[in-house]
This record gives structure tokens, sequence and C-alpha cells, in this order.
């Protein structure tokens, strides 16, 4: 170190390789390092199992949907279609009936029982000048109510 002065040295300053130095690894690291790769590995199989089981539930839950939807509308479309052909048969039913019910018809229909038009002689009004009037029937007991009146009337 006599005729060395590090102070200004610059070959100190100057890039040069990195002088790495690789470890032998101890029994325990190594033991440590091939339990975690096998967790690892069991946990990645495990998550890869649990996502690939989700995605089909989904897949599955929507096939399902897809088909309720499909035999609601269907169901909804046979339910429009019997309501349309109810409907129709409805307005067919009440023009029947208003033929059925005319007052021709009517006429007709007595005038062949034996029945004569009204005529308007034979038309009676008749008039009440007094008002309705409602009386209620005393109230009757029957042979209980008879008896216990004669019980309370005897001890009071």
């Amino acid at each position: 170190m006599a005729g060395r002065n590090e102070a200004y040295d610059l070959s100190l300053f100057q890039p040069r390789e990195p002088q790495l130095v690789a470890l032998k690894n101890d029994a325990k690291t190594t033991r440590d390092t091939k339990r975690r790769a096998r967790r690892q590995s069991l946990a990645n199989t495990v998550v890869y199992l649990a996502i690939a089981l989700i995605a089909l539930g989904m897949v599955g839950y929507f096939i399902t949907c897809n088909v309720r939807l499909t035999e609601m509308n269907k169901a909804l479309s046979d339910g429009q279609a019997q309501l349309n052909i109810l409907q129709s048969e409805q307005v067919r039913l009440k023009s029947e009936l208003a033929g059925l019910t005319s007052a021709e018809r009517i006429n007709q229909y007595a005038m062949d029982k034996g029945m004569q038009p009204i005529d308007s002689n034979q038309i009676y009004y008749i008039t009440a000048h007094e008002e309705d009037t409602v009386t209620l029937a005393e109230k009757q007991d029957g042979w209980f109510g008879k008896l216990w009146s004669a019980v309370w009337d005897f001890l009071s």
C-alpha cells in the first residue's frame, strides 16, 4: 500500500462485470421450495377447477333461463290465441242474442203463443195514499226463556 494511493485510483470507478457467486441451497431451503411449489400447484389446480365449475354452472343457468323464457313465450302465445278465439265467440253470441231478443221476434213469439199486443186501456195505475208501515211482532221466547223469566221474577 505504500506505493499505491487509492484516493487517485480512477480504475475503481470504471464499469466492470459483476461477480456473482452462486450460493448452494441447503436441504431445508430445498425442502421448503419444493413444498411451496407443490402447494402452489395444488392451489392453481383448485382455482382452475373452481373457475371451470362456475363457468359451467353459469352456462347451464343461462340455458335453463332461455328454455323457461321460450316455454313462457309459447304459453303466452297459446293464451293469446285462445283469448282471440273466445273474443270472436263472444261477439258471435252477442249478435245471436241481439237477434233472438229483438222486439219484432218477441212480438212474433207472443202472437204464436196466443197473446195479443198491449192496448193503452189495459194499463192500470194504482196509487197508494197511505205510507207503508211495518209492525214487528213481539219477541216470543221459547220455553227456556219463559222458565228463566219465571225464575228471575220469583227471585226478585
